[in-house]
Formats: C-alpha cells, structure tokens, sequence
C-alpha cells in the first residue's frame, strides 16, 4: 500500500505541476482538477494502512496514563476497534460502489467519470487498514500508543 500512495502523490504532484504551466501558457485543462482530487481521496484512504504500520495512526492516550498497568489491554482495545472500523469501511464502501455501479452515476463534470471508480478508495482503504493491523498484532508488535518520531 505505501508504494501505491507513493504513486499517487508523484502522480498528483505532476499533475499540479502540468496544470499550472498549462493556466499560465493560456491553455488551462478540464481533466487535471478532477483527475487531483480523485487521487487525493485514494491517497487519504490506503494511506491509513501505512499510518498503521509506522504507528504514526492517532490515538486518544488518556486512559493509558491514568492506567499504565492496563496498557497491554487497552492497546487490544483500540486494535480491536481499529479493525472493526476498518470491516466498517470496507462493507459500506463495497455497498456504496455496488449502487454507484448499478445506478450509473457518473460525474457532474466534462469528464463524466463513473464515480464507482473513485469510491473504491474506501472498501481498499479499509482493506489495507484491516490488513495491516492483523499484521501488526500478530507480529506481537501490537501498535505503541507513543509513536516514535523519526
């Protein structure tokens, strides 16, 4: 997943990039806004599964200081519920798509791009979310509520 976001951003940044020169050479496009904001909702959505693994995913601490004891728990808690937000999002974004799909809707824009397409952000994002905190627990390297900044 984190190569796939990687690949989004070079590919939203270029994108930018093209339709600035573009406006100032008078030719501005049609595609390149629409074109950013779909790759920047993919990249909000599979780039959880890469939070996850670099424990920089927020986390509410409060409890775990007051019960430092219970830390081992607590962090099974909050994987726990990590992962059933993530079954969350990947049902409802499979539900949503399917009646995109079925319905024919496309943009309102030029473009007219099926917005299936873009609503699959969600059920991959909640797989890579899933997917990525099952690794992490069994790892035993269940995610630290303190991340480490590198």
């Amino acid at each position: 997943m984190s190569t796939c976001t990687l690949i989004l951003m070079i590919l939203l940044s270029l994108l930018i990039f093209y339709d600035a020169l573009m406006r100032a050479a008078g030719h501005p496009t049609i595609w390149v806004f629409e074109s950013s904001l779909y790759s920047f909702i993919f990249i909000g959505f599979l780039g959880n599964a890469l939070a996850v693994k670099r424990r920089a995913h927020f986390r509410v601490t409060f409890l775990m200081e007051v019960f430092p004891r219970s830390r081992k728990a607590l962090n099974l808690i909050s994987d726990t519920s990590l992962l059933l937000f993530g079954l969350l999002l990947i049902s409802s974004g499979i539900y949503f798509t399917h009646y995109l799909w079925s319905n024919s809707v496309a943009s309102s824009s030029l473009l007219e791009v099926p917005m299936w397409i873009p609503s699959l952000a969600i059920p991959l994002g909640g797989l890579g979310l899933v997917t990525q905190t099952i690794v992490s627990m069994l790892g035993g390297d269940a995610i630290d509520a303190s991340p480490t900044i590198e």
